[in-house]
């Protein structure tokens, strides 16, 4: 009987260490793939975020140095959107890992990784229109790319939803 029961437990143990080993193996990998993304991302994040800056300087000096037709009026101040320049974000990790990463992380972590990488895409899809706007043989380029800015702006803000920048009081904001 001691002899069976010793058997049995040689079965069980040998059946379940490889197991358990592989799910903790399968966890640090998950761990690990989220930690790289999660860098990935900020990087791209970044970048949005310092092209965001770039486009909505001020470009009233600039009045007398380019083509007025580059020039558009967002809100009060000229912004240079018609800018010859092209903008991208590359996700190396996340393309060339997609199926493991599908296959290593929480259903949670990947949907919430999957939405910024959507939002970083649609981001550039969108930049790219606007300065395609200005070499569009039809409609209003300054009108096209002003609503393509306006819809940057909305992709940034969802893209940065948890970065809450402090605001000045009303008094000094003078919008109010």
């Amino acid at each position: 009987m001691d002899q069976g029961i010793a058997a049995l437990l040689g079965v069980v143990i040998g059946f379940v260490l490889p197991s358990l080993a592989s799910l903790i193996r399968s966890q640090t990998i998950g761990k690990r793939f989220i930690v790289a993304l999660n860098e990935e991302l900020k990087e791209a994040k970044d970048s949005i975020h310092n092209k965001m800056s770039w486009v909505s300087r001020d470009a009233d000096d600039l009045k007398d140095r380019v083509d007025p037709r580059l020039l558009v009026d967002c809100g009060g101040r000229q912004l240079f959107l018609g800018e010859d320049e092209n903008f991208f974000v590359a996700l190396p990790f996340w393309e060339n890992n997609t199926r493991e990463i599908v296959e290593s992380i929480s259903t949670r972590e990947f949907k919430r990784i999957c939405s910024e990488v959507f939002l970083i895409r649609r981001f550039v899809s969108k930049f790219r229109d606007m300065k395609l706007a200005f070499k569009t043989e039809t409609g209003d380029p300054r009108w096209m790319a002003r609503v393509c800015y306006q819809d940057l702006i909305e992709i940034h803000d969802e893209l940065f939803s948890e970065w809450t920048l402090p605001q000045p009081p009303p008094d000094e904001r003078g919008d109010l």
